[in-house]
């Protein structure tokens, strides 16, 4: 899958036979498009070719009505796009970038304002199904089958300067044309790797940083992004996301990335490969013990947690009121149920546990932003640690 990738973005050869798995694993990360010059000339099964074709066919077609539906928002207040297409523009074709929701932003005092435009022009408010940490961060609305996000705030860290030190650098980068300036993109491209590590990160994200890193950090541009992304605390993880990438995924090397560890670049790797796209190769039973472990040693966390999953799946708790107060409860039993009914629940749990120490243990290698150590949200107004 490296040599293909490598070949697809930066046009060296490719000369082994493609296999059924190559794709799978491909499109698991959300990166199956990018061959999409370069299949020709490949050796695979024929069956597996037109197969291929098709995925590419249906990015293509999704990507020009995703287009159309961003250039046809009907917002007219100050916005600008994030990650999507303005991650999409630092690669060769961006069209074989695949593409999700279209998220923006706007000024803080215009965020309602552009909630309502949407409504007004035939959106349909779709309701939150994440009701984590992100809660109240943004709005979804749909129209023709395109999912639009708009943030109240973007940044998740677990330091309130942090996250308000980014959201203000987006604020005010804001443009007539609603995109980023460079460095500010890639700070987005990066704080998005950050936001999604707990979870499972896939390459379709990293890739999005690779493709800007070549574009945007050659060696006499890195002095202009340090003197940004050192407020955010994200230094280590752009250093190293950067020397993983030219180690394997054949991004040109930058001095700037050359003191990496690259035992540490390895286990990016590792951890990577086995997420899939915002962590779908992983089974849901493994993410949802390696989840609750995570919040070992902060009980406060474990109880949160524990709360807001239990109403989430609690119907009965969001439709009473005086049931809300025992979701955890109802979480509990369920994680405990989901655990006994398994077939060989003790060493699978224990396997969750190790999983869970070694994915805390390489965030904190990378400085990434944990949950569990509490996260800043924006509210009422003014940034606060959750």
């Amino acid at each position: 899958m490296f040599e293909l990738i490598k070949a697809s973005l930066f046009g060296t050869e490719c000369r082994e036979s493609i296999s059924a798995e190559t794709y799978a694993e491909m499109k698991k990360h959300a990166i199956n498009a990018l061959p999409a010059d370069v299949l020709s000339s490949l050796t695979m099964p024929e069956e597996l070719r037109r197969k291929w074709k098709n995925d590419i066919i249906k990015v293509l077609s999704y990507h020009t009505r995703y287009s159309h539906e961003q250039l046809q928002l009907p917002i007219t207040v100050p916005y600008v796009i994030l990650k999507g297409s303005t991650a999409a523009q630092y690669y060769p074709h961006p069209e074989y970038r695949i593409m999700g929701d279209i998220d923006i932003i706007t000024r803080r005092e215009d965020f309602e304002a552009a909630c309502e435009m949407l409504l007004r022009d035939g959106y349909t408010e779709e309701e939150e199904t994440n009701h984590e940490e992100e809660t109240g961060r943004h709005r979804c609305f749909k129209k023709n089958g395109i999912i639009t996000e708009i943030h109240s705030y973007f940044a998740i860290f677990t330091d309130v300067e942090k996250s308000e030190y980014l959201d203000n650098l987006i604020i005010e980068n804001i443009t007539p044309d609603h995109v980023l300036p460079d460095m500010i993109n890639g700070l987005v491209l990066l704080a998005h790797i950050d936001q999604h590590i707990e979870q499972g990160i896939g390459f379709r994200q990293i890739i999005d940083w690779m493709m800007f890193a070549d574009k945007c950090l050659p060696d006499e541009k890195w002095p202009e992004f340090c003197s940004l992304v050192k407020d955010t605390g994200l230094m280590k993880l752009a250093i190293v996301t950067t020397r993983m990438c030219e180690i394997y995924l054949g991004l040109p090397e930058r001095k700037w990335a050359a003191d990496a560890d690259d035992a540490l670049c390895s286990q990016w790797m590792e951890y990577i490969s086995s997420c899939g796209n915002f962590g779908n190769k992983q089974e849901l039973e493994d993410r949802i013990g390696q989840n609750v472990f995570s919040h070992v040693g902060a009980p406060k966390s474990i109880f949160k947690l524990m709360q807001e999953r239990g109403l989430l799946h609690w119907r009965g708790a969001r439709k009473h009121v005086l049931l809300r107060p025992f979701a955890w409860i109802y979480q509990a039993g369920r994680y405990f149920h989901r655990g006994i009914r398994r077939a060989e629940a003790p060493s699978k749990l224990l396997e969750e546990y190790r999983a869970s120490r070694r994915r805390r243990a390489l965030c904190d290698a990378l400085g990434a932003t944990q949950a569990s150590n509490g996260i800043v949200i924006y509210k009422d107004g003014k940034y606060e640690k959750k």
